[in-house]
């Protein structure tokens, strides 16, 4: 069903913020959702038992067929060439619907993000996993490079959200950012991921906005200049969302200038240009959203925190370097690889993340982290939020 816009959207899209117009505030990419879950997070107390994460990352595989020139997971990739097996995969989507902790807590894991330190649907058992969360009452997104899209239609529209890294608007960037050549095949993938759930009313196809696929653009020196046109592809074939973000360096070239990924003047002014261009394609099904609230003016990082509370707010579970139904249970999904956020390695039960959660090996992962050394961190807003708000309450949010 199309839907045209109203009057109310054409008199306010000129007045839009900076980053996101009015009517697309309250979208999936906005970290305030974080204070809808201050009645778990305010339970964070060394010495007390804490809540579940609401959000876990599963990472099925530790290799990829792209290589992108910022990828933040090469160190792992490196080092554990490994996968999640069937049965690893089936008993973690049964454990996580199940691991509810604390008798008195209702919420336990509310969602899944597969992602990975690799490209999750070169493993293939995913879409078993995909639909064994679903089956168990877990809301699933998937973040892939959509070149095997085509292989997992029908768990993939089961699916909450499906991003899809792009980050180009043309074959040839795309190619040179990522030494690959699958682009036409990628486009055609969503499409047909896209027209799939439509055509079915699949999950996928729900109208609220943070359902849907997402076409995904780390913004680079070399795609600044595309913007506007991936934005007009991203629209074409059916994606809801149009997400944005700077490139940042990984967490092994943090500190290193020779490594440095900086942009120079003219590629924020082209930034700034070609997503005022994007912002005119945005109707009530489809919205253009760049995250700069966790960066500075120069796209810098901008770690404004003292601590990481967000290793009591998300976990990952990833391949471990042993063959075999193993895994390992890390607490950064911005540091995959980094031994220092890895909470148990060679894990061969579930009742082993139960006991390590909330123990006082978790918090010593806290107390030895030193933000300094942190990448541009993906939960930047949330300690915020969790200093500010949870902790010190500074704006009173009892009172509403």
């Amino acid at each position: 069903m199309i839907i045209t816009k109203s009057p109310q959207w054409r008199k306010t899209k000129k007045n839009q913020s900076s980053e996101w117009a009015p009517q697309k505030k309250w979208n999936p990419f906005n970290s305030d959702k974080l204070l809808t879950q201050v009645y778990r997070w305010r339970k964070i107390k060394e010495g007390h038992p804490i809540p579940q994460p609401a959000l876990v990352t599963v990472d099925p595989i530790n290799l990829c067929n792209h290589k992108c020139l910022w990828c933040n997971a090469g160190h792992i990739l490196e080092k554990n060439k490994q996968r999640l097996s069937k049965d690893t995969l089936l008993r973690l989507a049964d454990f996580l619907a199940e691991w509810q902790g604390h008798p008195t807590w209702e919420a336990g894991v509310e969602s899944i993000c597969i992602a990975g330190g690799g490209e999750p649907l070169l493993n293939k058992h995913v879409g078993e996993f995909i639909e064994r969360c679903v089956d168990n009452g877990i809301e699933v997104g998937v973040v892939t490079h959509g070149g095997l899209i085509d292989r997992f239609i029908e768990p993939l529209s089961k699916c909450t959200w499906v991003g899809v890294s792009v980050d180009a608007g043309t074959s040839a960037t795309f190619s040179k950012l990522k030494e690959a050549r699958d682009f036409d095949k990628i486009i055609s993938n969503i499409e047909l991921l896209t027209t799939y759930s439509n055509t079915n009313q699949t999950r996928l196809a729900f109208p609220h906005q943070g359902y849907g696929v997402s076409y995904k653009y780390l913004l680079h020196n070399d795609n600044a200049s595309e913007i506007y046109e991936a934005t007009q592809l991203a629209k074409k074939i059916g994606c809801k969302n149009f997400h944005i973000r700077p490139v940042g360096d990984p967490w092994f070239n943090v500190n290193k200038e020779d490594k440095k990924i900086e942009f120079t003047p003219k590629t924020i002014d082209t930034f700034n240009h070609q997503v005022s261009l994007a912002r005119e394609l945005e109707d009530d099904n489809f919205g253009v959203f760049g995250i700069t609230h966790k960066f500075d003016t120069k796209m810098n990082k901008a770690n404004h925190f003292n601590d990481c509370h967000a290793v009591f707010m998300t976990a990952v579970f990833m391949p471990s370097n042993e063959k075999g139904d193993r895994f390992d249970f890390g607490l950064c999904c911005d540091r995959r690889g980094d031994d220092q956020l890895v909470l148990g390695k060679n894990i061969s039960t579930t009742q082993e993340v139960e006991e390590l959660w909330g123990s006082d090996a978790h918090w010593n992962v806290h107390k030895q982290i030193r933000v300094d050394k942190c990448p541009r961190c993906t939960y930047q807003p949330h300690n915020l939020i969790f200093e500010h708000v949870i902790k010190e309450d500074n704006m009173t949010y009892k009172f509403i």
